[in-house]
């Protein structure tokens, strides 16, 4: 009886991709689209931002993602090889399980109330942002608990842990481990004393004035403008798994 085979899809651009795609070879996999992928190799953010959102969306299977660059959650491009041989080994078992690596759940946020019918998914956070820099308007903040708050800043962040030593850790937000929920952070906040708070769950934002005009941003992408008093809805629509080394 032959093996079974490993089928592996490589995302991402570049050098370190070609180079991760003949160590799946060489380690014995087949090398596929996402969509009928075994797991999935991220190379780079952006690539692993797109193979987060595609399991979420249904583009891809709920299959480990290996993620490879310079991330906390990544293993080293220097590395990616050895831990291949580790993904390739472990996916070919009836119940796949990776030496030296763990399963981390990450949570892929659903944005709906945009302006439009659509749903977009964020891997690393949902951004409002004035339409000119430095200036204030103010965000309704509610939260699964019921506590609601006020903030008056140029702009708010809702990240998951993925993203919250980006944009959100910029913004004086703190980085949350796997697990520990979501950062909500008030960014340029008008007050001497800034809050920062730490969600479950999911929250609800809305824009209280109508001077300034706001932008959403969804992982790095302008969506378009948020309407004073609509309430943009960001919640925990479903995990990934993704893989990362084992600590010591």
């Amino acid at each position: 009886m032959s093996e079974p085979t490993r089928r592996l899809a490589v995302l991402g651009d570049g050098d370190s991709v070609a180079t991760t795609r003949s160590a799946a070879t060489a380690a014995g996999a087949r090398l596929v689209d996402r969509s009928d992928a075994d797991a999935i190799v991220a190379v780079g953010e952006a690539a692993l931002r797109d193979a987060v959102r595609a399991v979420a969306d249904g583009d891809a299977p709920s299959v480990p993602i290996l993620p490879v660059g310079a991330g906390r959650h990544a293993v080293g491009a220097d590395h990616a090889g050895d831990w291949i041989d580790t993904l390739v080994e472990g996916i070919g078992g009836s119940e796949p399980a990776f030496d030296g690596l763990s399963r981390v759940a990450h949570p892929v946020l659903s944005v709906d109330g945009a302006g439009d019918d659509r749903r977009r998914f964020a891997a690393a956070d949902v951004a409002f942002v004035t339409g000119k820099p430095a200036r204030i308007s103010e965000y309704g903040i509610d939260f699964p608990d019921g506590e609601s708050v006020s903030v008056r800043a140029d702009g708010a962040v809702v990240a998951t842990p993925l993203g919250s030593d980006g944009y959100a850790a910029a913004a004086g937000g703190p980085v949350v481990s796997p697990g520990g929920g979501l950062a909500v952070v008030p960014v340029a906040p008008f007050t001497t004393s800034p809050d920062t708070w730490v969600a479950t769950g999911g929250v609800r934002v809305t824009v209280k004035r109508e001077e300034e005009p706001v932008a959403l941003v969804v992982d790095g992408s302008r969506l378009g403008t948020v309407e004073p008093h609509h309430v943009v809805r960001i919640e925990v629509a479903t995990t990934v798994d993704l893989l990362s080394p084992t600590a010591e």
